[in-house]
């Protein structure tokens, strides 16, 4: 038997056991598992289960991808993955087997639930400790924040979270280009400091490369390896280490997400920026798909 845990999403504190050793997973009712999501696709996710007892994932060409274990999964290709560790399906987690418990936590902030199995749903009660999942757990409340109507105030609860996140960070901008006015972008900037929020401060020379080209800027020291003139552009914004990814839409660009430190080099890492791509790319979705009542 295969059991499937709802994580995150419409279906969230789900259950679903299965017999058979292949599950299809995706928004269409003829899957085995249907996930009410729109960003997941009709056709999303194969799972299957071998004579050995471990589990292959394979993502059947879907739109806006799987993604576990810090990775993103190749169409078309078998992967292995292990019980209890979530798969992000569009912006709906799921996860397989003995281990899931551990992550419906994640949820609930400083009371964690844990879930005892009736029927096809879980039933919490609430219990207290510490958790060294803060990355996983980012991932996880991103969605939530992003659920919100108000754009602005989704946008400015990502923000906050990055926050909460990474104390290096002291700035943070989400930069939307606006589809209807070439060259006009909107602005969402927060400064850990909110006598600063006021005025956005940030290196647009940095968000403009970004937006041309389409790749990440990751300087993790502004005083060494930087040309000439955007070192001088660092130093007068006072700014010793910054990164920008790209929000990337369905078929263009559609802004970039900025970050920066004023107090230390070194502020950001490698796996830093697989994280920003990861969140980037949820946050780009959520724009471009119009979850949003409201407008920027």
């Amino acid at each position: 038997m295969t059991r499937i845990y709802i994580l995150n999403g419409p279906d969230q504190g789900k259950v679903f056991d299965f017999e058979k050793d292949t599950i299809y997973v995706g928004r269409s009712s003829d899957n085995d598992l249907q996930i009410l999501d729109r960003t997941v696709s009709l056709k999303h996710l194969r799972i299957k289960r071998t004579t050995g007892g471990r589990y292959l994932l394979t993502d059947l060409k879907s739109q806006n991808g799987t993604f576990f274990n810090g990775n993103f999964l190749s169409a078309g290709i078998d992967l292995e993955v292990r019980e209890g560790v979530p798969i992000m399906i569009g912006m709906s987690i799921i996860c397989i087997g003995q281990g899931c418990r551990e992550h419906l936590s994640s949820f609930a902030g400083p009371s964690v639930l844990e879930g005892a199995l009736d029927g096809n749903k879980v039933i919490f009660e609430e219990r207290r400790h510490g958790t060294d999942q803060k990355r996983r757990e980012l991932i996880y409340r991103i969605y939530d924040v992003l659920m919100k109507e108000d754009i602005k105030e989704a946008l400015e609860g990502v923000i906050d979270n990055i926050f909460h996140l990474l104390k290096r960070v002291d700035r943070a901008a989400i930069v939307v280009s606006d589809p209807e006015k070439e060259g006009l972008r909107k602005v969402i900037f927060k400064s850990r400091k909110p006598s600063d929020d006021a005025q956005p401060v940030y290196c647009s020379d940095i968000v403009d490369r970004v937006l041309e080209k389409g790749k990440a800027v990751v300087i993790s020291d502004c005083r060494a390896g930087v040309e000439e003139d955007l070192a001088e552009t660092l130093r007068i914004l006072r700014i010793e280490s910054v990164m920008c990814v790209p929000l990337i839409g369905i078929s263009k660009i559609i802004g970039a997400f900025y970050v920066d430190s004023l107090n230390k080099p070194y502020g950001f890492r490698k796996e830093d920026l697989s994280l920003f791509y990861d969140l980037s790319r949820r946050t780009a979705m959520a724009i471009e798909y119009g979850w949003f009542t409201s407008k920027l």
